[in-house]
Formats: C-alpha cells, sequence, structure tokens
C-alpha cells in the first residue's frame, strides 16, 4: 500500500476535511449529552435519540423535498425523546439507566419496523445530497480553510451550535445553574434554583442535539437511511464525554479525533483495496471505536483524579433535603 496516498501533502487535506464532517453528527451528540451529565442525568438513550433522529429527518426530507424541514424533524424527534427521558428519570425519578436503555430499544425496534413499512420491497432510498458551500475569504486561507470552511450548510450549523452550546455552559448563569444542580441539588434548591427544571431543559437541550446530529449524518453525509445508521455513535459519544472530562470543548475534540480516525480508516480502505484487500475490512471499520475508547481510558488515567458531577445519576427528591 503507498501510503502517500492516505497521508500524503495532496490526500491530508482531504483527509482532515472529512473527519472533521464525520466528527460533528456524533460530536453534537456528545456536547448535548454533556449538558445533560453536568446537570447531574445520565443519558444513556443517546444512541436512541440519534437514531431517530437520523429517521425523521430522512423520512421528511425524502417525501417533503426540502432538507430544511427534514433538519427540523429530526430535532423535533430529539426533542421528544429527551422530554420523555426528562419525564421518567426528573419527574417520575426512576432508575436513569433502565430508562435510557428502554429508548434505545424502543428506538432501534420502532425505526426499522416503521423503515420496512414506508420503504419495503423498494429500492433503496436516496435523497439529493447537499452542495458544499465555500465561504469567501475564510476558504482561502491555507490549509484550514479548505478544510473548515468549504464544508456544506448542515456542518456549519452544527459547529456554531456546538460551540454554542459549550459557551452556554461555560460562560452563563444558565450554564453555572446547570453545573450546581448536577454537583450538589440541594445547594442549588436552597439557592432557589428549579432543579427539575434545569434537568429538564438540559435533557431537552440534550435530544434535540442528538437528534439534530442524526439528521446531519443522513442528510449533510450519508444522503440514505438504513437500519442502526447511527451505528454506535451515541454510545461512543457518551465515553467521549468521559474522555473530556465533562468539559464540552474537550468532548468537542474527542469528537474531532473519532471522524479522523474514521476518515482515516476509509481512505486506507480504498488504497488497500477494500473487501478485496488481504487484510479484513471489519480491522479497519473497527479502528476509530478502538483508538478512541483507548485514548479515553488513557486520559482517564492520566487525569487520576474524576471530574464526574457529584450527583450525577442520582434523583433529586426535594422532601429529603429538608
Amino acid at each position: 500500500m503507498d501510503w502517500s496516498e492516505v497521508i500524503g501533502p495532496g490526500a491530508l487535506v482531504v483527509l482532515l476535511s472529512s473527519g472533521v464532517a464525520f466528527a460533528m453528527p456524533m460530536a453534537l451528540a456528545a456536547v448535548g449529552e454533556t449538558v445533560a451529565e453536568r446537570a447531574g442525568v445520565l443519558n444513556l438513550g443517546l444512541e436512541g435519540m440519534i437514531l431517530s433522529g437520523a429517521f425523521a429527518a430522512f423520512v421528511v426530507a425524502f417525501y417533503v423535498g426540502s432538507v430544511a424541514v427534514g433538519t427540523l424533524a429530526g430535532i423535533a424527534i430529539g426533542v421528544a425523546l429527551g422530554a420523555l427521558m426528562a419525564f421518567l428519570s426528573v419527574t417520575l425519578k426512576t432508575e436513569q439507566i433502565i430508562n435510557g436503555i428502554a429508548i434505545v430499544i424502543l428506538a432501534t425496534g420502532l425505526t426499522a419496523f416503521l423503515f420496512e413499512k414506508i420503504f419495503g420491497g423498494a429500492e433503496r432510498p436516496t435523497i439529493t445530497g447537499i452542495a458544499d458551500v465555500e465561504i469567501p475569504l475564510l476558504a482561502s486561507i491555507p490549509g484550514i480553510g479548505e478544510i473548515l470552511f468549504d464544508q456544506n450548510v448542515l456542518f456549519y450549523l452544527a459547529l456554531a451550535l456546538a460551540i454554542g452550546i459549550a459557551l452556554l455552559l461555560a460562560r452563563t448563569r444558565f450554564g453555572l445553574a446547570i453545573k450546581a444542580v448536577g454537583e450538589s441539588p440541594e445547594a442549588a434548591d436552597a439557592m432557589a434554583v428549579s432543579v427539575d427544571r434545569i434537568r429538564w431543559i438540559a435533557l431537552l437541550i440534550c435530544g434535540g442535539m442528538a437528534g439534530l446530529g442524526g439528521a446531519v449524518l443522513v442528510l449533510g453525509q450519508l444522503n440514505l437511511f438504513e437500519t442502526n445508521v447511527s451505528g454506535g455513535r451515541g454510545w461512543i459519544a457518551i465515553a467521549l464525554v468521559i474522555f473530556g472530562r465533562w468539559n464540552p470543548l474537550l468532548v468537542l475534540g474527542g469528537a474531532f479525533l473519532f471522524g479522523f480516525t474514521n476518515a482515516l480508516q476509509i481512505r486506507v480502505q480504498a488504497v488497500s483495496g477494500g473487501i478485496s484487500s488481504d487484510f479484513p475490512y471489519e480491522v479497519f471499520a473497527a479502528l476509530p471505536y478502538v483508538v478512541t475508547l483507548t485514548v479515553m481510558v488513557a486520559a482517564t488515567v492520566w487525569a487520576r483524579r474524576s471530574a464526574m458531577p457529584a450527583a450525577l445519576g442520582v434523583p433529586f427528591r426535594k422532601e429529603a433535603s429538608a
């Protein structure tokens, strides 16, 4: 295999450009999960929210013929599942881990069933891809311009939103309230902060971000939907929150690492002959997950001290704090 075709000067820009694009669906979900976990709620339903958002976005875009409307549909179904998670975990105060797994199982089965009912027997449906938009001046910056400023509209929307949520969490009073609720809900409640309301909002943000991530995946990258199209991105997003030590900017960086390794494995497969290669292609497909989890474990061991919110996964019962 000629490695110059993978990481050579001409190929590297394409590789990095593809990597940041591949990162965005999971980056959105991971930043949203950071908000939820900072508020003290462990949302294991993230995979189901991405998958449901992808399904809703594709079906609506396919029949309506509008990527914008499809994107809104993906966000809406994500918010709806975020509301379901909030109702179960915050209002009813039932077990968060079970609630999340139940949402994943529900989404996996329901999307597969509906997809077969809607499109079963027909050729695999596709939608028209979104053209890349070159931002004047910025796209001409050597190296960075072609990587970051020659992408499609959904990429720009996703990147701006992910950074905006990170700033919201770090620089606003609302972000401070989220972190207070996640660290000590009793103290937050004593300061007249509504713990349940903050957790509800955090889960709605998380669900909307995950739904948008699914929409970006199918409308901005694949241009099609298939069963389990999320491909474990929700589970990796949860792992990236730990890797980023609940810091949204570090979480975003971890998502870009995953995106780069994903782009790298695809390029290596193509150069080495793909499925006709003597080397098992499944090894290439597993590379992004192996690298991301390895870095996550190494970062956790290196940090030595956990940055996990103290009240993560613990339901808040106001009467118990009196």
